[in-house]
């Protein structure tokens, strides 16, 4: 390890001389300056080269540029070096000033040789510990992509398994937007409606062995684009119910891949239910998604669950709202995508639009919500293509699942 160097600054010479032996034969690599103008030359000659300034010595009354003003200018030449700083004028006030410059202690003359030896080693232990926490910091961050990236190869390759596996485009969305209900560990019932031949709604479904994993994604755009992001986010599905992981980190998996085939491309929004039948609890994730709807069997109470979360595809840090929640025998809960609620309808009198919102959706689940699972999913579906006179305008998924 190359020695630690010392900028030493002082008018006096015998001072500078002094402080200089005492240093040398403590091991540093000592430069000496005798005032602070010729310290400032010393210092940007030494700016960020493999001799680098470790550590300025300075004192504080020296004709030419004094220390003060010398630590003033160190930030507009973008010199970031330790300071220490002696002066046998020394009060409560010049300390607190230099303190506010940055430096990092300070000694009163007269002084022993042991004290500007203890100061200095202060001073580069703290400096050590820095750097030890900085580079444990990096060292994480890079752990941490690299399992990352790990993970997004093995998604990755499963995605590009099933893509060649593909007939057609049109095929193969029509294909992923249907699914065996009689196959699923836990009742449902659901209705699907493209926007054209292709589009970006989709839902899967995994039995697991306690319960069931669903996700209902939403890519916007109706064109072979957004069915081939259906394609990627389905490999990704199914990747993650292989490995077990969460919802939260099959959506960390899926946004990075989105970020990496172009930010902004395709913005996507998603919700993500494990349920889970033997702690008896819904586990939602969403990014970006419409609330689900809740129907409690006790009290027949509706519940929209407000997890919206970050859209994927948009940010390099986004934020996926998690929320867990009880459920009991006969619990109903009801996963749409956006096409439902932002249905429109059009008055021909006035020419006046209207959307229908959640709460327009909420009020079809209440006056269906004491039929069978499979006629109140028909008969909600039925009303809101009633309410957009069949003319709807996005791509619509709703899936109604029971507590058994």
């Amino acid at each position: 390890m190359s020695k630690k160097h010392i900028l030493i600054v002082d008018d006096e010479k015998y001072i500078l001389v002094g402080l200089s032996i005492i240093l040398k034969k403590a091991g540093y690599q000592i430069s000496s300056a005798k005032n602070g103008r010729q310290a400032l030359n010393i210092l940007k000659k030494f700016n960020n080269t493999s001799e680098s300034i470790d550590l300025l010595l300075t004192d504080i009354e020296m004709p030419d540029m004094t220390g003060m003003e010398l630590l003033d200018v160190l930030s507009n030449h973008n010199i970031s070096v330790s300071k220490l700083v002696i002066s046998g004028y020394g009060d409560k006030e010049m300390i607190v000033e230099l303190m506010k410059k940055g430096c990092d202690d300070f000694l009163d003359k007269p002084f022993e040789p042991h004290d500007l030896l203890n100061a200095v080693s202060r001073i580069f232990q703290k400096i050590e510990k820095k750097q030890e926490k900085a580079q444990k910091h990096e060292n994480k961050k890079n752990l941490e992509k690299m399992e990352l990236d790990r993970m997004l190869e093995s998604y990755k390759h499963n995605y590009e398994k099933l893509k060649s596996d593909m007939d057609s485009a049109v095929g193969a969305y029509q294909n992923l937007i249907h699914f065996d209900i009689n196959a699923c560990n836990i009742p449902m019932a659901y209705h699907s409606q493209t926007y054209s031949n292709l589009g970006g709604d989709l839902i899967d479904i995994r039995n697991t062995s306690s319960g069931i994993d669903i996700l209902i994604a939403d890519v916007a755009g109706h064109d072979m684009g957004a069915s081939f992001h259906t394609v990627l986010i389905k490999a990704f599905f199914d990747e993650n119910c292989r490995k077990g992981n969460d919802g939260h980190s099959f959506f960390q998996i899926l946004n990075k891949q989105l970020l990496d085939n172009g930010k902004n491309e395709r913005m996507v929004t998603g919700i993500f239910l494990r349920l889970d039948l033997n702690k008896m609890e819904a586990n939602f994730v969403s990014a970006g998604h419409p609330p689900p709807i809740k129907i409690n069997k006790q009290n027949q109470e509706l519940i929209n669950i407000d997890i919206k979360g970050s859209v994927l595809g948009m940010f390099d840090d986004p934020s996926f709202i998690t929320r867990n929640l009880p459920i009991i025998k006969g619990d109903r809960i009801l996963l749409y995508t956006d096409g439902l609620n932002e249905s429109v309808f059009l008055d021909e009198e006035t020419g006046k639009k209207k959307k229908l919102t959640t709460y327009g959706l909420n009020n079809f689940v209440l006056k269906h919500k004491n039929h069978s699972l499979r006629q109140m999913v028909k008969n909600i579906w039925t009303d809101v293509l009633e309410y957009c006179s069949y003319k709807h305008n996005d791509d619509m998924i709703l899936l109604g699942i029971e507590i058994p």
